[in-house]
């Protein structure tokens, strides 16, 4: 089945992915399980409702993360972007969201605190930024984790737009991932996303992109729905996205992403997950995502399930999965500066 035209993926605000609560725990631990604790602050605008779920899973693995380290390759190169944003302190370091270990019981409720702050914020064309009340909460945590025995990633990974500038990229150097910024780290309003892949293993490969509410599959593409993943050869480079390069009969095969937002600025999560086993879905994708937004003529949506399903999914692939390999990157959309020819 293939897709006419482009797919197009319109996107919200990224916010961390949560998870449910632990009860107290009164009895004997596994022998396993490790003590840890932590705490972790974020800034709201005064009115607007605290996320208490989210803030208190980001406690926890912070926790876990300051214990035993994290198991992914992160960036988040929105930074020139930053001063702009309206609420940039949602943004928070993603690499406490992915340590090597699990929350699996509470010692304690946790502790909640709040005290007047400020944070920056923009009018409407991001220009002219002041001060404006807002609300610091804390928590703190102390519970029990088990530790995770995970590989950093063993593959490299390049971010192009349309005009095959390279966005971000991943290189492993001296055994280790290492992810830096191109030329022009920002995609503009209607850019293609395109990108190339090499791992050091041969293996199955799965993209997603999240924006706090829905996660989008990527890879594998559209005509290929039937399918959980991607086959990648060993120290091969593949591109995808890219009709330039595969043969002209192949093309229709192949989906172009346009990356689209209704709104000034916003900010794309992509997740490159790779293994040397084969992924199952474990759910069913509601195709398109076209219920609360239309889509310009000729364009398709992304199959997607909600951030909540897909962020269970991870968990459990990550417990049940040791050579998984993880790679998340944060880049932007600029809807408002004209694109650079």
């Amino acid at each position: 089945m293939g897709v006419k035209g482009k797919i197009c993926l319109i996107v919200g605000i990224l916010l961390c992915t949560v998870s449910g609560r632990s009860q107290i725990f009164h009895g004997v631990p596994s022998s396993d399980w490790v003590l840890v604790e932590g705490c972790t602050s974020i800034k709201i605008p005064c009115g607007e409702e605290l996320d208490r779920e989210g803030l208190l899973n980001m406690a926890q693995q912070e926790a876990i993360e300051k214990k035993f380290g994290t198991s992914i390759a992160y960036g988040n190169f929105m930074k020139s972007f930053e001063s702009e944003l309206r609420h940039s302190e949602y943004y928070v370091d993603l690499s406490s969201q992915f340590p090597q270990g699990i929350w699996k019981a509470d010692l304690m409720e946790p502790e909640w605190s709040s005290k007047e702050a400020e944070i920056m914020k923009a009018n409407r064309r991001g220009e002219l930024k002041k001060k404006v009340a807002a609300i610091e909460w804390t928590c703190r945590v102390k519970g029990y984790a088990q530790p995770l025995r995970q590989i950093l990633p063993q593959f490299e990974f390049q971010i192009l737009n349309g005009r095959k500038q390279v966005v971000v990229e991943q290189a492993i150097l001296k055994r280790e991932a290492k992810l830096s910024v191109g030329i022009d780290s920002v995609f503009r309003q209607g850019d293609l996303f395109i990108t190339r892949f090499r791992s050091t293993k041969s293996g199955h490969l799965v993209l997603f992109m999240d924006n706090g509410e829905n996660a989008f599959r990527m890879l594998p593409y559209a005509a290929f729905d039937h399918e959980d993943d991607v086959w990648v050869e060993a120290n091969r480079w593949h591109s995808f996205f890219d009709l330039s390069a595969v043969p002209l009969k192949e093309q229709k095969m192949v989906d172009e992403l346009e990356l689209m937002t209704d709104r000034e600025y916003d900010a794309i999560r992509v997740y490159y997950l790779f293994s040397e086993t084969p992924f199952t879905k474990d759910f069913f994708f509601t195709m398109g995502d076209t219920e609360h937004k239309e889509l310009p003529e000729g364009y398709s949506g992304l199959p997607s399930v909600t951030s909540r399903q897909f962020a269970l999914w991870l968990q459990q692939n990550r417990v049940r999965k040791p050579d998984l390999q993880i790679s998340v990157v944060d880049l932007i959309i600029d809807n408002l500066n004209k694109e650079v020819k």
